[in-house]
């Protein structure tokens, strides 16, 4: 069985990103001390391409654990990169010594400014290659991701080392001097050992005879041996039988850790998908819920309320449709769309788990997008409100003018707003404003055909004109459908 060195402080997460083969796998295989899950290929000693989420594990010189999540860098497969960001605390950013920063490696980037931007390492792969080629490349392409980096609000004083990661021409000093840049950014995470366990599952597989084993990440609290968990993409319980931390056997997993834990009976592998799971009754089933809204500029496209986006949150990306929010004293103003400040509710295609007293960031993006960045914005989830039992309203606007001032000149009869059909008790007393300020109220139907008379406290006789615009403001809020006439500020 492996060793790895105790370690007295936390371990730290850290993201191996940058577009498809740039080198990140290699890279991984460089510096890894142990393969975990879906690391590395028994056979071939490396995967050629990465398909799915990687583990490995290294030692910085301090006595650091670094937990290594080794990503995909296709498009089609950043579903996978989204859901592990979110338990970033460093990453390595690898980029192509000639081609610069790419799609994907401008993709990653984002995410490394929402989750770790002052945690960053960039290794610049392939420079036997560049230098070959033309030795002002390296400089220049160096040049170039200062200029990104600063633009997307990363730490622009990164560390970049220079590598080349072949058989022949790789070098033990680069890997020294890639370590002195991870040992450079090491620093000590805030961690909650103390709350209801919270774990972040990434894979499962099934162990013949013995049950099935789950791989993850403890977010919250500790994973202890022979305890109860409850599993909830398959809203079941099991016991933990075996617990292991990198390869090795041990009683408890610590909130920030990796575990690998036994459960049984076994359950078919196909009814799993990437979860929270956590101490039973600790996490709630829920198909909508309230978030914070920090947008990327870097996403061009407008988002209407109601549109459809991706949502990943600890390991599991979600279809849901978005409502954008904005405070109005105690009610919620339902916008258009995203338009900041606000607030969004989630409302998810299928039921999503979340502890009630845990707020979880999150990262929506549109997927399906096929050019620019695909990333719209980011937040926390805030699942100790309940969006059912908040007060929220559109607002409603009618426009019509002024056809006559009646005689007394404290009263006028219009026309344009309303059908001939209309039921004048539902907006009886609304106010209403008109183009020269005086504002009034509706008192009622005038006739039938759609016509109104509108009372004023006081004399428009001269001031309001015939043929004058005349405008309702109106919030009607969701749930009763009830309208209610409002002034708008000016």
């Amino acid at each position: 069985m492996c060793s790895i060195p105790s370690t007295s402080s936390s371990s730290l997460n850290v993201g191996i990103l940058g577009h498809v083969d740039s080198g990140k796998t290699t890279l991984t295989r460089r510096i890894a001390e142990m393969g975990s899950t879906s690391a590395f290929d028994a056979a071939s000693g490396i995967r050629k391409n990465t398909l799915d989420l990687g583990f490995s594990t290294m030692t910085s010189s301090s006595g650091r654990r670094l937990a290594l999540i080794d990503c995909p860098g296709h498009s089609g497969l950043i579903r996978a990169v989204l859901a592990a960001s979110t338990v970033f605390d460093m990453a390595i950013v690898v980029i192509d010594a000639i081609a610069g920063i790419q799609p994907q490696t401008a993709e990653h980037l984002f995410l490394v400014s929402k989750f770790c931007p002052s945690r960053l390492i960039i290794v610049l792969s392939k420079c036997d290659l560049a230098a070959e080629k033309n030795e002002k490349i390296i400089e220049e392409t160096k040049r170039k991701i200062r200029k990104g980096l600063k633009a997307m609000h990363v730490d622009s004083e990164a560390p970049i080392v220079e590598m080349s990661l072949i058989d022949g021409v790789f070098k033990t000093e680069m890997l020294e001097t890639l370590k002195s840049a991870i040992e450079s950014r090491v620093f000590e995470p805030r961690r909650d050992a103390e709350g209801p366990l919270l774990i972040a599952i990434d894979h499962c597989f099934s162990v013949k005879g013995q049950g099935t084993v789950l791989t993850g990440t403890v977010l919250r609290g500790v994973l202890r041996l022979n305890s109860e968990i409850e599993l909830s993409s398959l809203s079941e319980r099991r016991r933990i039988k075996t617990l292991e931390s990198w390869k090795q056997r041990v009683d408890d997993v610590a909130s920030g850790e990796r575990a690998a834990f036994l459960v049984s009976p076994s359950f078919d592998e196909r009814r799993f998908s990437r979860c929270l799971s956590g101490a039973p009754g600790t996490l709630k089933s829920t198909k909508s819920v309230l978030a914070t809204v920090d947008p990327i500029p870097f996403f061009r496209k407008s988002i209407a309320s109601k549109s459809r986006c991706h949502v990943a949150v600890a390991f599991e990306t979600l279809m849901a449709e978005c409502v954008f929010l904005r405070d109005a004293d105690t009610k919620f103003e339902q916008l258009d769309g995203l338009l900041a400040p606000c607030q969004v509710i989630f409302k998810f295609e299928k039921p999503i788990f979340l502890p009630e007293d845990y707020c979880i960031p999150y990262m929506a993006a549109r997927l399906d997008e096929q050019k620019g960045c695909r990333f719209c914005f980011s937040g926390a989830f805030k699942p100790e409100i309940n969006p059912e039992k908040l007060r929220i309203f559109v607002r409603k606007s009618r426009k019509g003018h002024v056809e006559r001032i009646e005689k007394d000149g404290y009263s006028a009869i219009c026309t344009g707003m309303f059908k001939p059909e209309t039921n004048f008790d539902v907006f009886r007393g609304f106010k209403i404003t008109t183009s020269s300020g005086p504002i009034g109220t509706i008192e009622g139907a005038f006739g039938k055909s759609g016509k109104f008379r509108v009372t004023f406290h006081e004399k428009i006789d001269g001031l309001v004109k015939e043929k004058e615009e005349i405008s309702l403001s109106m919030k009607k809020y969701h749930g009763d459908n009830r309208l209610v006439s409002y002034i708008p500020d000016l």
